[in-house]
């Protein structure tokens, strides 16, 4: 869960004495009560993206494509990492041998880079940049945490009301004339990091001649969830 759990137990302090006093939020065998669950939820812009972009090259020794793919990688590495705006992570280097007909007759060398920002069209343009580098593997939009908590926080006070209104309409419904709150948790869900998309651009290497084209996307949306849950003694 994104947002951390908080139980509420409404219960008298003790008296004084060897012995204390039962809390309220213990059951009583002649108390009636009821679980009620209520949520809120929200649709949020993403807020972040985050593209995956790689080099491959064949050779027929394993050196000189890593020599080749770190040749083309290094100065894009160096040159994102100058950017504030930018995170910026290597997500991958591995050298596999090529086999044909039982034997190793080449060996592909990958390399992989992953560059998260805001969603812009700055940042699109930028892709489309290193497109012409690179070739780009994934796109995925996302929500970032703290976007993420800032909607929890304003649907805490929503779910609560949506709880109340929900106990005390049950309440009422089975013929009692109020209800009083016993335990009460609140639980935020936001979304689940969602797979990469895979795009399909072409690289310089594969076509000298193509120019920049900027990214093409839309961040879209998705939702948070609140949910408040929790037992309230009927009261007749």
């Amino acid at each position: 869960m994104a947002l951390a759990a908080m139980a509420i137990a409404v219960a008298p302090a003790a008296v004084s004495g060897r012995e204390p006093a039962p809390t309220r939020d213990l059951p009583d065998e002649h108390e009636a009560r009821l679980t009620v669950s209520a949520a809120a939820y929200r649709e949020v812009p993403q807020d972040r993206v985050t593209v995956t972009l790689y080099a491959e090259r064949e050779s027929p020794q394993p050196g000189a494509g890593q020599a080749q793919v770190s040749a083309l990688l290094g100065p894009v590495l160096e040159s994102l990492k100058a950017r504030p705006d930018l995170e910026v992570q290597s997500s991958g280097y591995r050298t596999d041998p090529v086999w044909q007909q039982s034997r190793v007759v080449a060996w592909r060398t990958r390399g992989s880079i992953q560059v998260s920002a805001q969603p812009s069209d700055t940042f699109n343009r930028l892709v489309g940049d290193l497109a012409t580098k690179l070739n780009v593997e994934s796109v995925t939009y996302w929500l970032s945490r703290p976007a993420q908590l800032a909607a929890e926080r304003e649907l805490i006070a929503e779910a609560v009301a949506a709880f109340r209104a929900k106990a005390d309409t049950a309440a009422k419904a089975l013929g009692f004339r109020a209800y009083s709150v016993r335990v009460v948790s609140v639980d935020g869900a936001g979304p689940i990091r969602p797979e990469p998309v895979p795009r399909v651009m072409m690289s310089r290497a594969a076509s000298a001649e193509a120019a920049p084209v900027p990214l093409p996307g839309a961040e879209g949306k998705t939702t948070v969830t609140v949910t408040v849950s929790g037992s309230v003694a009927l009261e007749p």
